[in-house]
């Protein structure tokens, strides 16, 4: 077996054969041959491809190619598990992947691994940059390639904008600029822009065309809740197969479901407020598998859900952008055969996601807590090196959402108000485990900390802050240090109070909160322009396939015989 796998990745070098010794395939995919070409040939690409395209192998078949290491950011933990069990069966083992979820030990291997080249493909999670360990160890590595899954995620003018990318410009110039290949389903000509300009790079740009023929596009207009729900039960009590029903709100999404069961449909709920971790991997499951037959959800579904026979993708409410319709709808129909697409409009629907991007805009008194908040730590805390922020704690405080809060630390800093730096936590639960040896046995640091006061009268809890001054060492370092101490058995450690280290300038005090205020503002009114093509695709009278292609600047004559204005048919009343 590790013979067999070692002639594919250490002696194959052509992407045709790999496509059939590995992956079973006989021929490339539209546009895939040329992005892996332009890939292998160590130039930036930004491959712009529909759902279920095959985007995986833009990358798999390169990194199988190049002698280094491929790191590939995804930011969706089941789907990296499922590509990297899946390489396994394909005989291909010098695969992992890294994220929130592992255990010390595991995390550990994998360092072992990256540290000895052992590794052709590490699949990343975003937040997992901000460890400094890692980091060190990926500056080690001979980096082959930088693959950036659902890419769009780094533009704050995109649909699904995530904090944790904007930190990817920072770990490219880091990691010495190794070739780069972003990937994504939907991105206007503004968000491809926005991307290179994120990332600090040009890219070759890369589209598949948009269109889907098999998927069967309906709008249909129902005033009321009562309306609504008579036609989804009527629909989906007809439907052969699975579908998957999108909500704005957790509580529409727990209050539908409800409503479907009762009326003797296998329905269950999903949305990303559901804090058992085991409760929702079940539900996906579930649904994956067949068990449920209906998903009702807000957006926080979807992603990664290698589902083929997926029949109806039905939108309740109204969509927040066609970048979150077409990429939602693109879930259905994987298997080629005809699937339905509907969206239920209603005027009550357009006034309340209107309100809610105007909800999520911060207000000037917010801004200027934030800011007062950090110029007094500056003040307060003259010569001590950093102001440890808990964001998740400080944004409820503050009612702000936690993107919210973490938009307006990283615009402060673009204006040189603010340094952050990796995440680490600042309680520390500490059980000892071994305590038979000289503390001059071990490294420095080690010894420091066992040698300390502090630490000895064995309180349940440390503050790492209180431990810091008392030993010298840094709270990052005193991080890696109980790391290191709990992996090598010394002590039992529950980590706790998870902060962002932030050093702040006095220069804090220059910055204008209107002139935060302006970014959220401009934000507010790209959400809201977004909204409005939205309305203006459900109540279009021409071609529904033509509005989406010529948004995405694909042409299309229109009259496509699958959508409701062209096809009577698909009014579906």
């Amino acid at each position: 077996m590790e013979s067999q796998h070692q002639h594919i990745v250490g002696v194959e070098k052509d992407p045709q054969a790999i496509l059939t010794s590995v992956f079973n395939h006989h021929s490339f995919r539209s546009r895939q041959k040329e992005i892996i070409d332009n890939v292998l040939a160590g130039r930036n690409t930004l491959a712009i491809l529909p759902t279920g395209a095959g985007k995986s192998l833009c990358f798999q078949i390169p990194a199988l190619i190049f002698d280094g290491l491929t790191i590939v950011v995804s930011p969706l933990i089941a789907l990296m598990k499922d590509q990297v069990d899946g390489l396994r069966k394909r005989k291909i083992k010098e695969v992992a992947y890294l994220n929130s979820m592992l255990g010390e030990s595991t995390k550990e291997r994998i360092y072992t691994l990256l540290k000895h080249s052992k590794l052709k493909i590490l699949y990343v999670a975003p937040e997992t940059f901000g460890d400094s360990k890692l980091m060190s160890a990926f500056k080690r590595c001979d980096i082959s390639l930088i693959a950036i899954d659902e890419v769009h995620c780094i533009s704050v003018w995109g649909h699904n904008f995530r904090p944790d990318y904007l930190r990817l410009g920072w770990l490219i110039r880091a990691l010495h600029n190794p070739p780069v290949l972003g990937l994504t389903a939907t991105a206007t000509e503004q968000v491809q822009e926005d991307i290179q300009k994120q990332l600090g790079l040009r890219c070759d740009i890369f589209k598949d065309s948009f269109d889907r023929s098999n998927l069967l596009l309906s709008v249909i207009q129902q005033e009321g809740e009562y309306a609504k729900r008579e036609f989804l039960c009527r629909f989906l009590e007809r439907l052969e197969g699975s579908a998957i029903v999108y909500v704005n709100f957790t509580r529409t999404a727990e209050e539908l479901a409800e409503f479907l069961t009762e009326r003797g449909l296998s329905a269950t709920y999903y949305h990303g407020q559901i804090e058992d971790k085991e409760e929702r991997k079940n539900i996906q499951n579930e649904f994956i598998s067949g068990k449920i037959q209906i998903a009702v959800a807000t957006s926080a579904f979807g992603m990664g859900i290698d589902k083929e026979d997926i029949r109806a993708i039905i939108h309740y409410n109204l969509p927040k952008s066609i970048e979150d319709y077409y990429q939602e709808v693109g879930r259905a129909g994987r298997d080629g055969k005809d699937a339905y697409c509907i969206l239920l409009y209603s005027r009550v629907d357009e006034f309340r996601l209107r309100k809610l991007i105007q909800y999520n805009t911060p207000t000037l008194k917010q801004l200027r807590t934030v800011i007062q908040l950090l110029a007094g730590r500056c003040v307060m805390n003259v010569g001590e090196e950093y102001v440890y922020l808990n964001v998740k704690r400080i944004a409820r405080q503050l009612k702000l959402n936690e993107v919210q809060l973490r938009i307006i630390l990283y615009q402060l800093e673009r204006m040189n108000a603010i340094r952050t730096y990796f995440r680490v936590f600042r309680l520390a639960g500490v059980q000892m485990v071994d305590d038979s040896h000289e503390s001059s046995h071990y490294p420095a640091g080690v010894a420091k900390v066992l040698g300390d006061a502090y630490f000895r009268a064995n309180h349940k809890w440390l503050d790492l802050e209180k431990l810091s001054e008392s030993t010298g060492l840094s709270v990052a370092r005193l991080n890696n240090v109980l790391r290191w101490m709990r992996n090598a058995g010394l002590i039992e450690l529950v980590e706790r109070d998870f902060c962002t280290p932030v050093r702040v300038y006095h220069t804090i005090r220059d910055i204008d909160a209107h002139e935060l205020l302006k970014t959220f503002l401009r934000l507010e009114e790209s959400g809201l322009k977004k909204i409005e093509k939205v309305v203006e695709y459900v109540t279009t009278s021409e071609c529904k396939r033509k509005f989406i292609l010529n948004y995405f600047g694909e042409a299309h004559e229109g009259h496509c015989n699958a959508c409701s204005v062209c096809n009577p048919r698909l009014r579906l009343q």
